[in-house]
């Protein structure tokens, strides 16, 4: 009977320490091979600015965004949102595993890290603990609230202004200054306030073709303490257009957002 229970004994340790092992591993097995061999890099590239790229070649922080990575879930459906940035990991010089990463989703909203065969839901560390640590491609402070609410406020000038009844619509893709710290989850919900005062989010160059005005936004400097910009409004109805200035400043803990078709003397 000792012998019995002393081998069950032994049964149950080793079942746990199996449970204890399989548990570190992580829940998604599809990327043990980013433990099992010598990950040479981990680069990740803005979609929007194909300038803004880093390359991660650290061994423990390759090793975090495994850790991510390998507590990932698999899902059957991807985002319908533009993913942000793209996520390559060098098994070798010639062997690159290629994603799509959208950045700032919640877990109800697809997946957020996909390639073309399979889709999985990432903990939003990997924006916030690797991609936000990269000073080059860190946002300025309070930059979703500056930017997009001083060109609502822009635009709600402008039409006050000219007490127009055009059609307008707003151009921010060539936004080049910017558009490395614009993300797609940002971008909806700054389409959500453009629909309430009934203007349209310009996607491409050859979208929406029933604007009659396109305002075109253009960053001009983005600080902690300062926020310039120009925004052209062009008819094409007569082929005129006026530029108007956003000039945003930091003071007493809170920011003052102008927008004036007169030039400010500090601009």
């Amino acid at each position: 009977m000792r012998k019995f229970r002393k081998s069950l004994a032994i049964i149950m340790l080793m079942s746990a320490m199996m449970i204890l092992s399989a548990c570190s591993v992580g829940g998604n097995q599809d990327f043990e091979y980013m433990k099992q061999r010598n990950i040479m890099q981990v680069t990740i590239q803005s979609t929007r600015d194909k300038k803004y790229k880093f390359s991660v070649t650290d061994t423990n922080l390759i090793n975090d965004i495994y850790e991510i990575l390998s507590s990932s879930t698999v899902v059957e459906t991807k985002s319908e949102l533009e993913p942000d940035y793209i996520l390559e990991i060098y098994e070798s010089p010639t062997e690159v595993k290629t994603f799509n990463y959208v950045a700032g989703l919640d877990k109800t909203d697809g997946a957020n890290l996909y390639d073309g065969d399979s889709y999985y839901i990432v903990s939003k560390r990997l924006d916030t603990d690797i991609i936000r640590n990269f000073t080059n491609i860190r946002k300025p402070i309070d930059f979703e609230s500056v930017y997009y609410n001083s060109i609502i406020n822009c635009l709600s000038q402008y039409k006050d202004d000219t007490k127009t009844k055009q059609k307008i619509g707003v151009d921010i893709i060539n936004d080049i200054e910017i558009s490395r710290f614009q993300i797609s989850t940002d971008i909806e919900n700054f389409k959500k306030l453009l629909k309430k005062e009934e203007i349209s989010y310009i996607n491409s160059e050859e979208d929406n073709p029933d604007a009659e005005v396109i305002a075109k936004v253009r960053t001009k400097g983005f600080t902690s303490k300062k926020y310039k910009a120009v925004v052209t409004f062009e008819n094409k109805t007569d082929g005129t257009s006026v530029e108007y200035y956003i000039n945003c400043i930091y003071s007493d803990g809170q920011w003052s957002i102008k927008a004036t078709d007169t030039k400010p003397e500090e601009f």
